[in-house]
């Protein structure tokens, strides 16, 4: 496929990310754009969980009265849905069949039906083309692993010294002002922060999403609080009522994954000390670890973790210097086969 074809693809994966996950959440996001020849005649998103999907929405604009999708191209940047238990939207794989368009090109095909519909719309006797489109697969980049494993992705995120300290004395913040605005480009991109009462009572955070240079406005991530301790309504994280509390009480952090998933948080952005820090990295239930290294020694202050470990089931992914601070991300993966 040339590059000029792709450009209808390009467009609907541009739709699908300007749309704030938090509001599609478990959805995917999905873009669509209907082509006939060289003109686009419908284009929309997936826009609001419940909410018409983006094959909907971009036939809604389009024009079927002379010759209905015969045609015409359809690019989704995601695997049309079918039915299944519980689905509370009509399937546009259906809906597609019944309107027969010349071909469909698919960006990346659905973890949940792994390809069931591509070949449903083909036995229909639709052309469909499946590409492997970048920009397509980074639009949803947990919520494959949410399907297929049943519990969130999960970010193990610190901030640190060189000498491993997440505080210091007289010190508000470890790391410097580029750091925080990435985290806070990580908070936008994740369904909650996870987070504790202890940490709650010593930093009063916000846990707030507001990256800069982002052409489009974030909404906040859930929070997942684990602790026994009621916090007050007045502290700083109940500013926003538009967003969903979830407190658990001290217990096995894998029981309270469980419990995140059975609510549709497909993602988890950890904002914890030692104690949480540690346990995700001992039980194997980290999927990455992100550091925010600041050059300093502080020699005084709470530890990062109990104990060592060496990461040995995660890779260095990506690396940046930010303004003297160091990100690193590592990115958990499989154990090689046992022999």
């Amino acid at each position: 496929m040339t590059k000029k074809e792709m450009k209808f693809l390009d467009r609907a994966a541009a739709l699908a990310a300007a749309v704030d996950p938090h509001f599609v959440r478990p959805n995917p996001r999905v873009g669509c754009v209907i082509s006939r020849g060289e003109r686009v005649i419908g284009e929309g998103a997936h826009e609001i969980f419940n909410g018409p999907h983006a094959e909907v929405n971009a036939l809604s604009q389009a024009d079927l009265s002379e010759t209905g999708l015969a045609e015409c191209t359809v690019w989704a940047t995601l695997e049309p849905c079918d039915d299944f238990a519980g689905k509370k939207t009509p399937s546009c794989t259906q809906r597609l069949i019944s309107l027969a368009p010349e071909k469909i090109v698919i960006g990346a095909l659905d973890p949940q039906f792994r390809g069931k519909n591509v070949e449903k719309l083909r036995a229909a006797g639709i052309s469909v083309e499946v590409v492997d489109h970048a920009p397509s697969r980074a639009l949803n980049p947990f919520f494959a692993h949410w399907i297929t494993s049943d519990r969130p992705y999960v970010i193990l995120k610190l901030a640190q010294s060189l000498d491993g300290k997440i505080t210091a004395p007289g010190r508000r913040f470890i790391s410097n002002k580029k750091s925080r605005e990435k985290v806070h480009q990580l908070r936008a991109q994740v369904s909650a922060v996870l987070t504790t009462t202890e940490t709650v009572f010593a930093d009063s955070p916000k846990l707030t999403a507001r990256p800069v240079n982002i052409s489009r406005a974030f909404s906040d991530p859930d929070v997942v609080m684990v602790g026994e301790r009621t916090v007050p309504p007045n502290f700083e994280l109940f500013k926003n009522k538009d967003r969903n509390y979830h407190q658990f009480r001290r217990e096995d952090l894998q029981a309270i994954l469980e419990k995140c998933t059975q609510r549709g948080i497909d993602s988890l952005l950890t904002e914890a000390g030692a104690q949480v820090c540690t346990e995700l990295l001992r039980r194997d239930l980290a999927d990455e670890v992100q550091l925010f290294v600041a050059p300093q020694i502080f020699g005084k202050g709470k530890n990062a973790f109990n104990g060592s470990f060496d990461l040995k089931n995660f890779h260095l992914a990506e690396w940046e210097n930010l303004d003297g601070d160091v990100w690193m991300r590592f990115i958990r993966v499989p154990r090689p086969a046992e022999t």
